[in-house]
């Protein structure tokens, strides 16, 4: 790498330089591949000016910069400037430079999926990487240009970015260029990092930085360059919310950048620690720097929030490298910069005790001068509070640090002098103590003044009352209590932080929680504005943290040992990705997240730092604690037999779980499964998948209509729960909602019984009332309203699940994924094993499902002859694309003859009920190169069948014969492709079969005769009169 400083006392000078190492001719052309200049990195005046620089090497190469044709070696076909001075992650640069190459719209989608994958894996914002796919778009989009091309790049990271992996070639004899500078604007750092963080990557070629000569010369441009970068970081931040109603936002950064400077240098020392990642802001705000346009001074007045939120976002802005201000002298250009904070205007008053050594007051007459001044340190100070703070009726920020306030029984203040203290306290903004005995200046007489307080800092406290907080401090937006032994008086451990309406942070960390109350608990109704949650280094002694109803709270920072924590509650907060990992909690047992719809990941502690697996598990990712009512209230609301049918129809409330799990997206499973997969194979967990509410819509259209839902025998209303609703935002059933749109309320004349006949439905027997002894595996499953979800999740055989039931997932193609066989094996007894004990299967509203399981990986001759045997309710309604239901093993006896009922209405591409299974691979085999056989499957306890609109059945049982001696009713509508009806009865003739069909249909019927029970007068069929006026009707042609 060629490096280089150039000798300018301008940025024009500059630019000239940089724009002929950028130009491309002759000599350049003749060089050696491996001394190309193609990537070059441009430095400034020690960091500062490089991003202003840039900016003008772009303007003049911009297209109609200048009514002159530039230079052939400098003309460049597209130029591409991204700045990322507020550094976001790998991905955002990629984004960033895919909407400059105009990439096509479905790629520049897969940012925002890919994004939303990676929340659901818990990757962190800054962390996410280039989209591979997207880098092969990249890559051909700029092939097919076949442009020259220069990028400018402000790298705001904190590494070198090798920009060729975006598919610009930089190797070889290529002519494009990249122009790219370090760490943002309003920046000074150490040389000695910009070159280790360049050489460790080694992509760039050139490495410029410059420096100038002279006194004068060297002030002027400090200033200059402070004001060009100024001017953009001013024009940035007018546009947002934060800067719009600041005051002459140029010079008011530039000298907070002088100001801040000059606290960091601090005349030449750097033996005083200021704590700028924590203070930076307050320093401009409290010393006057940042002002709004219109500022009320009064202090009764609460300070416009957007003074501060301006002030911390400039903070963010301006990079200091402290290893800066060790390494030079004043002669550099810090020196000069330091000149021009002398020469300004704005001089606000600062005194800061020495960090060493003793320095006595002289009964206040040292403050009877400086009753302006706005901020104040005490360092390694003893004093006596009554001078000390009796004239600075001024102060804003206050920070004591390992300083000893002597106060002795004697020290009785007059009047006077406490009015004045006071004074003083009431105005502070900011207390920073640090280090000392809290007694006094953080007793709750002194906390009562503090009405204007906006941020407390506590530090190395000893034996403090963190208690005496309740109910003070209204104005307080960020405290924090760090490496603390504490204790709390409380005699309220779920409000301790009354009163304290608009606090936005907490910082807990590395405290001793000696002894009352060990919760750390945040009422929801007392923090309304809680945002961040920091606890970085543990927590001895603090055993449950309890966030419940902090609507906006998005940041939770755990970190550290928490030996004694045993319960976490985060419910109702907006937690995207809740980070465990850097806990050691070996105690936790509990975990709460009820109402968290934000929540897409938990990230667990290391397998040696945590339990094996939690005691109870409340996850609901449903709604959010906004709009969501308290499962109390919605228990008190359900009475009488409504209780027993709220959720799962007979089955135990959630909250009778230990692991209860409701989300809408699946993917949050992968945070449960693979750390506790162990749990699920040994336990008893309750989960629900399903899709935010929607509006009631019925089939055919019509919102805001209560769709009654009757049932088909007993004639009684079902619950709310079981009427039918789809999704207003998508057509559920595609084609086949066109169809259904005209019959779905049709009315009968007479009393056939024929109205509403799509809603004349068996009801879905309820969920079993389980032994928790016998729950050791998932035996209940209910997914229902999930717009995302395109298959029930996990490789199971669901061995012990009795009863299912899935509905209204407009996106799922099969239902079940289970566990795929190699080609070698077959089925029978040694095949795979699924739903053994299952009972209930209904199956409702599932546009895309054309299979019941994945048949791609499983077929249906390899599963074992027992899956499915004990089958005793099957629904199906509305799945339109479906081909087949259940296998059928026996040629003589469906599984073990527990069916009673069969429903299946809406199907339109059924061709068969039961598909015939054999049960090894040369007899499935055979199967296909021989005609089939007419077998007669048994169906011993079959009562009830009942098929709607199934046009394409032909059959209920494939090639084989069906018979039904104890069947009762079967209602048939719709299906002119069947012509069989089971044979029935024991041969008597004693009971008929009521059949409730169409009169043409029946006239069509074929039969076996009387010898093998499958005769027209085995039944006593009823026809409905309504079919008739469907008919087309007939008209003459004159």
């Amino acid at each position: 790498m060629r490096t280089e400083v150039i000798k300018a006392e301008s940025i024009d000078a500059v630019v000239e330089r940089i724009l002929d190492e950028l130009k491309e001719d002759a000599t350049t052309t003749t060089r050696s591949i491996s001394s190309r200049n193609n990537v070059i990195c441009f430095d400034g005046w020690d960091g500062l000016g490089a991003s202003a620089v840039l900016r003008a090497v772009a303007q003049r190469l911009a297209p109609g910069a200048s009514a002159e044709a530039p230079p052939a070696g400098l003309r460049f076909d597209q130029v591409i400037h991204i700045d990322c001075s507020k550094w976001e992650s790998r991905r955002a640069l990629q984004r960033a430079i895919a909407e400059q190459l105009e990439l096509p719209a479905p790629m520049m989608e897969m940012f925002d999926r890919q994004d939303e994958e990676d929340d659901f894996h818990g990757i962190a914002e800054g962390s996410r990487t280039e989209i591979p796919q997207v880098l092969g778009a990249m890559f051909q989009r700029i092939q097919e240009l076949n442009r020259r091309f220069l990028v400018i790049f402000h790298n705001g990271s904190n590494e070198e970015i090798d920009l060729a992996i975006f598919g610009f070639l930089l190797s070889g004899y290529s002519t494009n260029k990249v122009l790219w500078t370090f760490q943002g604007r309003l920046r000074l750092y150490p040389r000695m990092k910009v070159d280790g963080a360049i050489k460790s990557t080694g992509t760039t070629d050139v490495l410029l930085s410059a420096s100038c000569h002279g006194q004068d010369a060297a002030q002027e441009l400090c200033s200059f360059l402070v004001r060009q970068e100024a001017a953009q970081v001013a024009h940035e931040m007018i546009t947002t919310a934060a800067g719009s109603s600041i005051a002459d936002w140029q010079a008011q950064v530039a000298e907070c950048f002088l100001h801040l400077l000059k606290i960091c240098w601090a005349d030449g020392t750097s033996m005083m620690d200021y704590d700028l990642a924590t203070h930076g802001y307050n320093y401009l705000v409290c010393d006057g720097i940042v002002q709004l346009q219109q500022r009320d001074h009064n202090v009764s007045t609460d300070i416009d929030d957007k003074l501060w939120r301006a002030a911390n976002a400039l903070q963010h802005e301006m990079r200091f490298g402290m290893d800066y201000f060790h390494d030079h002298n004043k002669s550099s250009l810090l020196s000069h910069l330091v000149t021009c904070h002398n020469g300004s205007t704005t001089k606000p008053p600062y005194w800061t005790s020495p960090p060493w050594g003793v320095l006595l007051f002289p009964l206040g007459d040292l403050f009877r001068h400086i009753n302006k001044l706005g901020v104040l340190k005490l360092s390694r100070c003893t004093f006596t509070s009554s001078p000390l703070f009796l004239y600075c009726h001024n102060l804003r920020f206050l920070w004591l640090d390992h300083c000893q306030d002597n106060v002795t029984s004697t020290n009785h203040e007059s009047g006077k002098e406490e009015e004045g203290i006071c004074r003083c306290f009431q105005r502070l903004w900011v207390l920073d103590v640090r280090y000392m005995r809290c007694e006094r200046i953080l007793s709750a007489q002194m906390m009562d003044l503090m009405t204007h307080l906006r941020e407390l800092n506590v530090m190395g406290a000893q034996d403090w009352d963190i208690g005496q907080l309740q109910g003070r401090l209204p104005n307080i937006r960020k405290l924090r209590v760090t490496e603390s032994n504490i204790q709390c008086s409380s005699h309220s451990e779920d409000n301790l932080f009354l009163g304290m309406n608009k606090m936005e942070l907490v910082d807990f960390s590395g405290n001793h929680v000696l002894t009352g109350t060990k919760t750390l608990s945040v009422a929801s109704n007392s923090t309304a504005n809680l945002v961040t949650i920091i606890i970085s280094d543990g927590c001895v002694g603090l055993e449950k943290i309890s966030l419940k109803g902090c609507a906006k709270l998005k940041n939770l920072l755990l970190g550290g040992l928490f030996e004694g924590l045993y319960s976490l509650d985060i419910s109702g907060t907006a937690v995207k990705i809740l980070d465990l990992s850097a806990m050691t909690a070996r105690e936790l047992t509990q975990l709460l997240a009820i109402d968290c719809d934000k929540l897409c990941a938990i990230l667990w502690p290391a397998q040696d730092k945590r339990k094996g697996y939690l005691k109870r598990l409340r996850i609901d990712t449903t709604q959010s604690a906004s709009t969501a009512r308290t499962r109390d209230d919605k228990a008190n609301e359900v009475t009488g037999s409504a209780k027993s049918q709220a959720v799962l129809r007979g089955a135990r409330a959630p909250s009778g779980f230990y692991w209860y799990i409701s989300v809408k997206d699946t993917r949050i499973l992968r945070s449960v499964v693979a750390p506790f997969g162990n749990y699920f194979g040994n336990h008893y967990v309750h989960v629900e998948i399903s899709s935010p509410s929607c509006p009631a819509v019925d089939v055919s259209g019509r919102k805001n209509e209560a769709a009654v839902t009757k049932s088909g025998i007993g004639g009684t209303e079902q619950p709310e729960a079981q009427k039918q609703q789809t999704n207003d935002t998508a057509t559920v059933y595609s084609d086949a909602a066109v169809k259904i749109k005209d019959h779905l309320f049709q009315v009968s004349e007479g009393g056939y019984g024929d109205a509403q006949t799509i809603t004349q439905k068996w009801p879905c027997p309820d969920a079993p009332n389980l032994d928790y002894t016998g729950c050791y595996i998932a035996k209940i499953l209910h997914v229902h309203d999930s717009l995302s979800v395109t298959s029930i999740p996990g490789h199971a055989r669901w061995y012990g699940l009795r009863w299912c039931r899935v509905e209204r997932c407009p996106k799922l193609d099969f239902i079940f994924t289970v566990p795929q066989l190699g080609s070698g094996q077959g089925g029978g007894s040694s095949g795979v094993l699924i739903f053994y004990w299952l009972r209930t299967l209904w199956v409702s509203e599932l546009p895309k499902a054309r299979f019941m399981w994945d048949m791609n990986k499983l077929k249906g001759w390899q599963m074992n002859s027992h899956s499915f045997e004990d089958v005793t309710m099957l629904h199906l309604d509305f799945c339109p694309r479906l081909i087949h239901v259940l296998p059928i093993f026996s040629v003589s006896t469906f599984g073990r003859g527990l069916l009673h009922t069969i429903e299946i209405v809406w199907c339109g591409d059924l061709r068969t009920i039961f598909l015939p299974m054999h049960s090894d691979i040369e007899t499935h085999q055979e199967h296909h190169q021989q005609p089939p056989r007419a077998t007669t499957v048994l169906f011993p306890n079959l009562k009830r069948i009942h098929l709607h609109e199934l046009p394409k059945l032909r059959s209920i049982c494939g090639s084989g014969r069906m018979y039904a001696p104890n069947l009762g009713t079967i209602k048939i509508r719709g299906c002119w492709s069947l012509t069989r009806l089971p044979a029935v009865g024991d041969g008597s003739g004693s009971k008929k079969v009521e059949c409730d069909c169409e009169k043409d249909w029946w006239e069509r019927l074929q039969w076996d005769g009387l010898q093998a029970n499958h005769h027209s007068s085995l039944y006593k069929p009823t026809h409905p009169r309504y079919y008739k006026k469907t008919m087309l009707r007939g008209s003459v042609l004159v």
